[in-house]
């Protein structure tokens, strides 16, 4: 594949973007291609990857597991149409955690990216299924999508919690119903 010359004062500006967002170049640049093809459409089904989860909140190495796998199902989960959160997060194991999310009804990609620190991930999808990967390297994406079966397996569930956030919208017949 032939090398693109990005300009100079593009370079910086993604060499920036990419130290501010703790990933790599290469990364940077992947996740903004991943982005502009994916602005667009709309979900209301998504799967998250983060990786050290830890990073993210302040102090979130003595934050114990359950109230960090709250944190993020909130993030995700909170002030949105309504959604089903589970969440997988095994801190001994790895300081990775999953997301499974299922809205009530569907949202563009940049609502679901506002969720969480409106930082750009590295993208793909499965079948209708957004899959967001907050990863330092693009290069780990392959090991990411493996660890999604956690999220399924019997065995983990002790580490897993799943949760249902209601809509932050009133319905419009609730809402004539209660001015009478």
């Amino acid at each position: 594949m032939d090398q693109w010359s990005i300009p100079i004062g593009y370079q910086e500006v993604l060499a920036d973007y990419a130290q501010k967002n703790a990933v790599t170049r290469e990364t940077a640049f992947s996740n903004l291609m991943d982005f502009i093809q994916l602005k667009d459409q709309y979900f209301s089904q998504i799967l998250v990857y983060i990786e050290n989860a830890e990073q993210y909140l302040d102090g979130g190495e003595e934050i114990p597991e359950q109230e960090l796998q709250l944190a993020y199902m909130e993030s995700f989960g909170e002030n949105t149409v309504g959604a089903m959160v589970k969440c997988y997060f095994r801190r001994l194991e790895s300081k990775d955690l999953l997301l499974a999310v299922g809205y009530d009804s569907e949202l563009s990609t940049w609502e679901i990216l506002s969720f969480f620190q409106r930082k750009i991930p590295s993208m793909d999808l499965n079948g209708d299924t957004l899959c967001l990967y907050y990863v330092k390297d693009m290069n780990s994406l392959s090991e990411a999508k493996k660890s999604f079966s956690l999220l399924e397996n019997e065995e983990g569930e002790e580490y897993c919690k799943a949760g249902y956030f209601p809509s932050i919208y009133v319905d419009e017949d609730e809402e004539e119903w209660e001015e009478e």
